[in-house]
């Protein structure tokens, strides 16, 4: 009689057992897999396929235009575009090194972006320690108008401090002037600065603002029971608690300042004074028409390293952060420090900063919207003041041509990177570690200035047989590359701080991961997508250098209509009434803003 022995793992070994008694097979049902056994293996293949899908989009939007931007630096191309030149050469590099100019402009660079971080810092440090330390009357008040120029695109601050403190009839250089008999001229390194320096205070106050509000009065009082004045007490105690939140805050400002384009070309193209992002531009758009690719994008490469070595730093900074916590548990209490006698002084000279600084020249800006020339702040001019200027830019119809541009980039650049950014965080905290690491790398993008990412952008789509040059979509490429870095990690925060036992409740509900992500996800992570839409949308109406790189008579936008405004004809009551547009539409996006944020903390 034959015996059928079944291997191990064979499939006979599943379906029938031979009986040597009965000489028959007696067919045996297998156990029951259970039904979730797949299911962690069909999640690993979802998982790969989504990281590679992420891989893919990230490299058609980050690496891709670099990679143009390195392959058109290496040739010599000065009249005709990169890719019809053969061969590579080093000699746009050797160009720059050889050249005097490019000291200069390295000098001008540097004091610019050092003497901006400075500006912005002691603001801003002085307001988060009165704002948040203190007893100073009026807080409530003063602090959002020291924020107010988040709502002012750059190009719009530039123009706004031409007009206020121009030598010839700005308000501010005559007060100066009669006051101290002092010449201001705004078109001047020092003059950049200062706007700059002032443009970079909010943002650096919402870093720094925290970090003085979590301080434990105790180290403070300690101090004082040792002995130790006020001055002592915030030199020694204070300022090197709050030390390391200062220094990343400055080098990530630093990098901002690096390509920061809109203030030193409109307050310094007037007196030749060029930074490393102006030059790229003046190399590709000169007065002449004659443009030299090979070197702007030289420029370019050097100003991303530039970039690059700065993020390296200030990442380095947040990481050792964590050495310098001071946030105890039950027994941290914050009380302000009592100014005294000095209550009133202080705030009156951040009432004049306030004035100084964003009131007086937005005022100026909405007056010489409503002359029908450049003339001072008076009363005698007031007969004069009239809307012409805005009835004439309403009755231009290349203007109902740009705000239909702007609007459809803003909203379409907005919508897809709050989507990507969401797909790109839900990688990194769903994703394992290729996920994280791909979320990692899209931090590259925060190295590109964004005229270089302009630079490269354009040289790409030159090459690519894809028909988006010279229409509004590859300007809304070029936005969507810039802000998903940013995007994907303020909807990563909100996603950190999701319970992961509420998707395990869904999970062990029977429901799918799809479902879950849907029903629980989704929903929780709805206002962090929303916030970060708004932001978007609010930057994208004021981004100029991208805009101003990839315009053309199709595809321009209310910014590059008001650059060309102050360039070409200098036309400053009629570009005035296009900037106060301009500022009301981004004021009302980042008051929506700030309104939804303060909502979703109900």
């Amino acid at each position: 009689m034959r015996t059928a022995v079944a291997r191990r793992g064979s499939p006979s070994a599943h379906l029938e057992t031979p009986t040597m008694q009965s000489g028959t097979r007696v067919a045996t049902a297998a156990p029951p897999s259970p039904p979730d056994a797949d299911r962690p293996h069909r999640r690993d293949r979802v998982r790969t396929g989504v990281n590679i899908a992420i891989g893919v989009l990230l490299a058609y939007l980050v690496l891709f235009p670099l990679g143009m931007l390195i392959y058109s630096s290496l040739k010599d191309s000065e009249l005709k575009l990169p890719f019809q030149i053969p061969g590579f050469t080093l000699g746009n590099f050797t160009k720059i090194f050889s050249s005097p100019r490019v000291l200069e402009v390295a000098l001008n660079s540097l004091i610019f972006v050092t003497g901006t971080v400075v500006v912005a810092l002691v603001i801003s440090v002085g307001l988060a320690y009165l704002f948040e330390r203190t007893d100073l009357p009026g807080r409530r008040f003063l602090a959002p108008s020291t924020l107010a120029p988040m709502a002012v695109p750059a190009t719009v601050m530039a123009v706004a401090w031409v007009l206020a403190a121009n030598p010839a009839n700005g308000p501010l250089a005559i007060l100066i002037r009669r006051v101290s008999g002092l010449s201001v001229d705004i078109y001047s390194l020092p003059g950049m600065i200062l706007v700059a320096g002032i443009f970079g205070v909010p943002s650096m106050y919402l870093m720094l603002a925290p970090t003085f509000a979590r301080l434990n009065l105790e180290f403070e009082e300690a101090a004082a029971t040792s002995g130790a004045g006020w001055l002592t007490r915030t030199r020694k105690v204070v300022l090197p608690l709050t030390l390391p939140g200062m220094s990343a805050a400055a080098m990530l400002l630093a990098v901002i300042a690096l390509e920061e384009f809109a203030i030193p070309s409109i307050l310094g193209t007037p007196d030749q004074i060029f930074v490393f992002s102006s030059l790229v531009q003046a190399a590709l758009q000169p007065p002449s028409g004659l443009s030299d690719y090979g070197r702007a994008s030289a420029y370019g490469v050097l100003l991303v390293l530039l970039s690059l070595v700065m993020i390296a730093v200030y990442r380095r900074q947040t990481r050792e952060s964590h050495r310098f916590r001071v946030v105890g548990g039950k027994g941290y209490r914050s009380s302000p420090v009592r100014l005294g006698r000095w209550r009133y002084p202080v705030m009156t000279i951040v009432l004049l900063y306030v004035l100084v600084a964003i009131v007086i020249p937005i005022l100026t800006l909405v007056w010489t919207s409503l002359t029908p020339y450049l003339q001072p702040i008076s009363l005698d001019s007031l007969s004069g003041l009239s809307f012409a200027n805005y009835g004439a830019i309403f009755a231009n119809p290349s203007l109902t041509h740009a705000i239909v541009n702007t609007l459809v980039i803003s909203l379409v650049t907005a919508t897809l990177t709050a989507g990507l950014g969401l797909w790109l965080a839900l990688a990194s905290a769903r994703g394992g570690r290729a996920g994280r690491a791909l979320f990692d790398l899209s931090f590259l993008v925060f190295a590109v200035p964004s005229v270089v990412l302009g630079v490269a952008v354009l040289f790409l789509y030159l090459f690519l047989p894809i028909p988006v040059y010279g229409t509004i979509w590859i300007i809304v490429i070029a936005l969507t590359t810039r802000y998903v870095p940013r995007a994907s990690r303020m909807i990563q925060t909100s996603l950190l701080q999701l319970d992961g036992g509420l998707e395990e409740v869904g999970r062990v509900s029977g429901a799918r991961r799809g479902t879950v992500l849907r029903r629980v996800v989704l929903p929780l992570a709805a206002p962090a997508v929303t916030r970060t839409w708004l932001w978007v949308f609010a930057n994208a109406l004021g981004e100029l250098p991208i805009a101003l790189l990839l315009s053309s008579s199709d595809n321009r936008t209310v910014v590059v209509l008001l650059w060309d405004m102050i360039g070409e004809s200098a036309n400053y009551p009629e570009a005035s009434a296009l900037a106060v547009l301009l500022l009301a539409l981004s004021a009302g996006s980042v008051w929506w803003v700030n309104r939804r944020g303060f909502q979703q903390h109900m």
